[in-house]
């Protein structure tokens, strides 16, 4: 019996070593695994932080303003690196919404507003406006675009000519006598003439001889001024 206690105790001895043994190996293992790890991060953020942007030729990099307005792009220095310094935004021709005037040193007799119209003797809004001149006058293209039709009706608007400058743009001339080549579907480009002040006729004969000039914005008509200043032009 005694020596049959003497090796239970043996037993349960050799289980708790080999349990404090398998402990001790775990923890070993667990903090190789960590050590490892942070190894790993701290050589990766080295390798990030040594890589640093190259600047190529010909290709532009832009530079945060530091408040002296020279922010912006690398400038060209004639080596084929540059760019364009920061500053003021130069409108290129023919991109710009601004529209030219349809004819030149006249003045506006009827503008884009409710008025008393003398030929139908009632007020009505206006949705365009009139530049007052004499027959034969020319008449130029606002903006480039395409002719997108040509209509003619001797007894209420006389010729009228209408371009579409795409998206959703068009200006209309009315009381006008088309130039020749001017046709549906012909483009033409911005300040070209198309046409000559002819008499008015229809619903604003009695205003005598003048362009009526509209806009029109998803075929709605707007304030020609939204597009053109008078003030400048």
């Amino acid at each position: 019996m005694k020596k049959d206690n003497e090796n239970e105790k043996n037993r349960k001895n050799w289980r708790e070593s080999v349990k404090d043994k398998k402990f001790y190996l775990y923890t070993v293992i667990g903090c190789a695994v960590a050590l490892l790890s942070l190894v790993i991060v701290a050589v990766t953020m080295s390798i990030v932080g040594e890589d640093k942007p190259t600047i190529d030729a010909g290709t532009n990099v832009e530079t945060p303003d530091d408040g002296t307005g020279t922010g912006g792009e690398i400038p060209d220095d004639g080596t084929g690196t540059g760019g364009t310094t920061g500053g003021e935004d130069k409108p290129v021709d023919g991109t710009s919404d601004e529209m030219v005037l349809p004819v030149e040193g006249v003045a506006v007799s009827t503008e884009y507003e409710f008025y008393y119209n003398q030929t139908l003797n009632l007020y009505h809004l206006h949705e365009g406006l009139d530049f007052s001149a004499e027959v034969g006058t020319q008449v130029v293209a606002a903006q480039g675009g395409v002719i997108e039709s040509i209509y003619t009706d001797e007894l209420l608007t006389g010729t009228e000519i209408v371009i579409d400058h795409g998206e959703g743009l068009k200006s209309v001339y009315r009381f006008v006598n088309a130039t020749d080549g001017i046709e549906v579907g012909a483009s033409v480009e911005r300040g070209q003439v198309i046409a000559t002040v002819a008499e008015a006729v229809g619903d604003e004969y009695k205003d005598g001889a003048h362009l009526h000039f509209e806009v029109r914005k998803d075929n709605k008509n707007v304030d020609p001024t939204t597009y053109l200043t008078l003030e400048e032009k």
